[in-house]
């Protein structure tokens, strides 16, 4: 009896164990892939790519409308001697935006010049596809056919609270390498000094950022002067050929920032005043006239938020069994995580149209199957289900057994092919499991709905 419950206590040990893990790759699993195909033209035989890098943004569609979007980290995508690369990022279904940082580095005499993308950088993965691909075109040409004129420089991420090394300086001009660059702090006896990359701006320090410069040989830089010189659309401070220090570059940019600008941190929303209108029928879109969003910071503060600093999710043709909309707070990313619901009543759909059952193929739960409407501008799908039944289920062999190896086989109605009971083990031939066997892991049910609406 001992060894009965001494047994117990350690499958219960196991399970508690095991579960959490289990938890956690469910939740990380990314089954779909984001590629990106950069080919370099424009550069003779003579001169390989070989090497080059390009940088490209991810970023998916969390709201199209109001161009949310959540932001992957960066990829790089290196180029080998036929002038052609790839990288592949994982990621879950959905629309896509693939952007390349430009221009793209000078190659051996030859200056980046312009960029394509087929069939666009915009792209729509469905849950039938497993991958999409971004085919990127970077054309190259000669230096000696460019002619640098302007300078454009930006400057991202100062703001007070931010670490300096996170501070980022470019430019759009592909006539120009930037070598270096570093951001100066005036100190309390008025003299500048570099500021350590692992410190943060500080909101009552005056900062100014030091850019270095080389040409590439073959552009012409004789249009260039101090007054198209610019930082963030400013012109810049200084423009200089010449200067004292250890850098050797043939151009430096100085402009001042002045103070970082203050940015508090949003640490939750309210909606201190609801809107005009909260009974909709199905198919109308949410009306937030009236509605008003409260802010609230981690200084204890509080503003409200204008149309632009929030996003409204679940808002567009309504259904019958919608009973809130979401409204999140829009930090930039498109995925701050800071929301709030605003609920609603959204009755049957009022109108002329016509439901349509042309190709509708069967949804389903654990349940039943049924059609319903197939027009994409079905207001009320839900108000259009018919032909519901419940289930008929048959077995069905996924693996035929063996005297030495065991089968799979699952359930699946004759009807709709909804699936259940899948990786159900059919014993050998002989009835009796093998004495050794693969480990085909812990048998489960997987339970699929089709039905549309919201989890």
């Amino acid at each position: 009896m001992k060894k009965q419950w001494l047994s117990i206590v350690l499958v219960l040990c196991m399970v508690l164990c095991l579960t959490p893990t289990t938890a956690r790759a469910a939740e990380g699993e990314e089954t779909c892939k984001v590629i990106i195909s950069v080919e370099v033209n424009g550069l003779p035989t003579s001169v390989s790519a070989e090497g080059a890098k390009f940088t490209f943004q991810v970023k998916k569609a969390i709201n199209a409308v109001t161009e949310s979007y959540y932001v992957y980290a960066p990829t790089t995508v290196t180029v080998g001697a036929d002038g052609k690369g790839t990288s592949t990022v994982s990621v879950p279904t959905g629309t896509y935006i693939v952007e390349q940082a430009v221009p793209g580095p000078s190659i051996k005499g030859y200056v980046w010049h312009s960029i394509s993308y087929r069939p666009s950088s915009k792209q729509e993965m469905t849950h039938d596809y497993k991958s999409i691909t971004f085919e990127v075109f970077n054309t190259y040409i000669p230096a000696s056919e460019t002619n640098v004129t302007t300078l454009p420089i930006t400057v991202t991420g100062y703001k007070a609270g931010a670490k300096v090394a996170d501070a980022a300086v470019t430019t759009t001009e592909p006539g120009i390498d930037l070598s270096y660059s570093r951001f100066m702090e005036k100190n309390s006896d008025g003299i500048w000094k570099p500021a350590s990359p692992t410190e943060t701006f500080k909101a009552n320090t005056d900062y100014k950022v030091e850019v270095y410069f080389k040409k590439i040989p073959g552009c012409d830089y004789t249009g260039l002067t101090g007054d198209s010189v610019t930082v963030n659309g400013v012109t810049a401070h200084a423009f200089e050929t010449t200067w004292s220090g250890s850098h050797n570059e043939d151009y430096r940019v100085v402009h001042n920032l002045g103070k970082p600008e203050v940015v508090k941190t949003v640490v939750g929303i309210e909606i201190t005043k609801p809107p005009l209108k909260t009974e909709y029928t199905a198919g109308e879109d949410f009306d937030p006239t009236g509605m008003v969003v409260t802010a609230f910071y981690d200084d204890k503060s509080q503003a409200v938020l204008p149309e632009t600093g929030y996003t409204i999710f679940h808002g567009e043709n309504l259904q019958r069994e919608r009973t809130y909309v979401t409204i999140q707070y829009n930090d930039g990313s498109g995925n701050s995580g800071i929301n709030v619901r605003q609920s609603i009543t959204v009755g049957p759909y009022v109108g002329d149209h016509q439901h349509t059952y042309d190709g509708s193929p069967w949804y389903a739960d654990t349940d039943s199957h049924w059609h319903q409407c197939t027009r994409e501008d079905c207001p009320d799908p839900s108000g259009s289900t018919k032909d519901q039944a419940s289930h008929t289920f048959v077995w069905k062999v996924d693996k035929a057994a063996t005297r030495t190896q065991t089968g799979l086989k699952h359930e699946e109605c004759t009807v709709c092919g909804f699936k259940r009971s899948e990786n159900t083990e059919l014993p050998t031939l002989s009835g009796h499991r093998p004495s050794t066997r693969p480990d085909s892991g812990a048998e489960n049910t997987v339970i699929t709905s089709a039905k549309t609406g919201d989890a």
